[in-house]
């Protein structure tokens, strides 16, 4: 694992511009799945050295201007009207955005009740089982599986659906009144500094250094070559490996449970640190970044590696520094009141549990965020879109991928992933303004003939691990698919 290339917990994709006004052809259809036939089409961005930008501003060649030739796959763009399509598209946006009220902020502290009654259901149940029961998890060392699930459950939701949703601001309007804030759910405030953290959404990530990978680059370069998630890059070393395919998927199930502490935490801090690289230069300032790796992902293993080098040091402490909240908190404070409550062996069970509930958290989240942007019938682009253009909104569409939904208990155990399509389109609404949207967008795109894939996110486990792998391959747009 330590020399394995990560993949990032959400590959993408997207469109590029698309002028055509002409009428849908009759035949386009909304599809889950998409050929990968591989007709050659000219392409247009250049293989170079990723890019990190902070906004996109590059217009591309429209699919009616003659420059493209489609494959079998591509069939249903010959004839759509993006225009029309985002027009209505907006036109949700707008109606979601005006409906965000106190009843968006009431559901959000239910969904944040649910998740603090696993945790502390959980933590009530490691400590009264020997209590009640005496050692009956010895055989196992003392680990009690079920409060593990029950503090994994909760560790999930409070990164996927409470500091997920308020950090892209889908609560603002409701928390904030003439520009000042006036409630707890507002990203201004939300997570920010270390009591903060602690007391809103404390896990491996910083909540500062997640923002600029996530909601900035991860977000609004949906698919590109600057996107830190796109996975057929990230895993570049082990699907052109020589290894045999069954130590791939060993390498692709070892990660699944690591992943947030070993790569995505890292590689957050890689992204601010770039970031404030960048704001340096700009500024005429003197900057030096501690985590330098270039196109491919900051994990534990560079971090480790790199304490050889001139400065290497720096990315280590910085590292330590993002880890140190949650780590001191889930493996020494937790197990030091075990201690204090049955001595050590109450201790030991609680510690050993602790690490069960932190594994299995990272395969939950691993499973219903990895696979949102990757598969054979999802789009990736070697070209750049504007931020909110119409091109944007159908990116969202075609390089992410919906699972089941309904109903907040489904949509809980999904961590509201399962909304994946509608929150790339519109990032900045509230949980239940997503379980409004999905049915809306899903019947205009199958009127358009826009690919709408949705499934069972076991079915998106299995595109997921074929594409890390290499047993399978992206849609590329600018390619004709």
């Amino acid at each position: 694992m330590a020399s394995m290339t990560i993949a990032a917990p959400v590959a993408l994709a997207g469109a590029k511009s698309l002028k055509a006004t002409s009428r849908r052809a009759g035949s386009a259809r909304a599809v889950r799945g998409a050929a990968t036939a591989k007709a050659a089409a000219p392409r247009r961005a250049a293989r170079g050295v990723l890019q990190t930008r902070a906004a996109i501003t590059m217009d591309m060649p429209s699919a009616g201007s003659g420059e493209m030739t489609y494959n079998e796959t591509g069939k249903w763009r010959e004839n759509f009207d993006l225009s029309s399509w985002a027009a209505e598209v907006r036109e949700v946006e707008k109606e979601l955005k005006a409906e965000i009220g106190e009843d968006d902020v009431d559901h959000l502290n239910k969904i944040l009740t649910w998740a603090n009654c696993f945790y502390y259901g959980g933590l009530a149940v490691l400590f009264a089982t020997p209590m009640l029961f005496g050692n009956v998890f010895a055989a196992v060392g003392g680990v009690n599986p079920i409060a593990a699930f029950m503090m994994s459950t909760a560790i999930c939701a409070r990164w996927t659906m409470v500091g997920h949703h308020v950090c892209h601001g889908g609560y603002n309007t409701a928390q904030s009144e003439g520009g000042v804030v006036t409630g707890r759910f507002h990203r201004r405030t939300f997570a920010k500094g270390i009591a903060r953290r602690i007391s809103d959404w404390m896990d491996w990530m910083m909540p500062e250094a997640w923002d600029v990978e996530h909601n900035h680059l991860h977000h609004y370069q949906l698919g590109e070559k600057a996107d830190p998630d796109l996975v057929e890059r990230n895993m570049k070393p082990l699907r052109s490996g020589n290894l045999p395919m069954i130590a791939r998927y060993g390498q692709v199930v070892g990660l699944a449970l690591i992943w947030k502490w070993f790569y995505y935490a890292p590689n957050t801090m890689k992204e601010m640190y770039q970031r404030k690289e960048r704001e340096a230069q700009k500024a005429g300032e003197d900057f030096v970044n501690p985590f330098k790796t270039g196109e491919l992902p900051s994990t534990v293993a560079t971090v480790i590696s790199g304490v050889v080098k001139p400065g290497g040091m720096a990315a280590l402490v910085e590292t330590a520094k993002c880890f140190a909240p949650y780590a001191l908190f889930q493996f020494a404070a937790l197990p030091a009141l075990g201690y204090a409550v049955g001595g050590a062996q109450l201790a030991t069970g609680v510690l050993l549990t602790s690490i069960l509930a932190d594994v299995i958290t990272n395969v939950h989240s691993f499973i219903i965020i990895a696979t949102n942007h990757v598969g054979d019938d999802i789009y990736r682009f070697e070209t750049e879109t504007k931020p909110r253009s119409d091109d944007f909104y159908l990116r969202a569409v075609i390089g992410s991928a919906n699972f089941r939904t309904g109903g907040d208990l489904n949509d809980f155990f999904h961590g509201w992933l399962n909304y994946q399509i509608e929150h790339h389109m519109f990032p900045d609404i509230s949980m239940k303004s997503y379980q409004k949207a999905q049915p809306k967008i899903k019947a205009i795109c199958e009127k358009h003939g826009v690919p709408y894939v949705q499934e069972s996110v076991w079915k998106r486990v299995v595109q997921l691990a074929d594409v890390m792998v290499g047993k399978r391959s992206m849609l590329v747009w600018e390619r004709g698919d």
